[in-house]
């Protein structure tokens, strides 16, 4: 039920973190993906590592808010690799430790592009491509930090994935009719670079420990997983819907 062969999968930011693990995923799954970001080294490394277990992957340098980018990731996506079946907008950033009084006018206009406006460009220019195939399987990132006030999130991130959330809900009912299923992913806390990155120990620790249920740190292979099952026939029946991987975080 989670057999991709055939398809074609589009991952932006996709070549680290989630992203990296969603890519590897799919291709494992059968499915030929093109891997979209803004580090050419590393979206080169994934499509390696694709290929050296047998899979078919390109790599697009894109910058997800820029709109003529986006279209032609879309476009060279198709004209690569034949179709585009399946996407995962996985763009996003954030800050930590910012409140409504310290967020910057500019600080709050680069975390809504990045993560907002990015997932609704993307979206803009798959969604014409689903539908003159007759259908398709779209997977927005969205965060529990959209669902659940988060003590390490910022405001204007939190913001950014509430509105992924509703975004994704509004495309799933406008393109039912089309035949695409467009669903969203929430993972709490995820042991990723940039996380590593931008956390103390101390930080994680205060994030899982209190109210998650499973006292650790997400792994971007279990959000992954999710990704494919989304993407899967499996979930044929699933549209609309904002998926949690967090451990039980409220």
């Amino acid at each position: 039920m989670t057999d991709l062969t055939g398809k074609v999968a589009l991952v932006t930011g996709g070549a680290s973190g989630i992203g990296r693990a969603s890519a590897l995923a799919l291709a494992q799954a059968g499915a030929a993906v093109a891997i979209a970001d803004l580090s050419p080294e590393n979206g080169e490394a994934v499509v390696k590592e694709i290929e050296a277990a047998g899979g078919r992957a390109i790599f697009i340098a894109t910058d997800a808010t820029d709109e003529a980018q986006v279209a032609h990731m879309v476009e060279r996506t198709v004209a690569e690799l034949g179709d585009l079946n399946i996407a995962f907008n996985n763009v996003g950033r954030g800050e930590v430790g910012a409140t409504i009084v310290t967020t910057t006018s500019e600080k709050w206009d680069w975390i809504l592009a990045t993560s907002l406006k990015s997932t609704w460009l993307s979206m803009k220019y798959e969604i014409p491509v689903m539908q003159q195939a007759g259908g398709g399987c779209i997977v927005n990132m969205a965060s529990t930090a959209g669902i659940s006030p988060q003590i390490a999130g910022s405001p204007a991130y939190s913001a950014a994935k509430a509105g992924v959330v509703q975004l994704t809900r509004f495309a799933a009912k406008a393109h039912a009719a089309d035949n695409i299923r467009v669903n969203s992913v929430a993972p709490g806390l995820t042991s990723t670079p940039m996380v590593e990155a931008w956390f103390t120990e101390e930080m994680k620790y205060e994030v899982y420990s209190k109210d998650q249920f499973t006292h650790r740190l997400t792994r971007p292979e279990e959000v992954a997983a999710a990704v494919v099952f989304l993407a899967s026939p499996g979930a044929s029946m699933i549209t609309g819907v904002n998926i949690p991987v967090c451990g039980g975080l409220p």
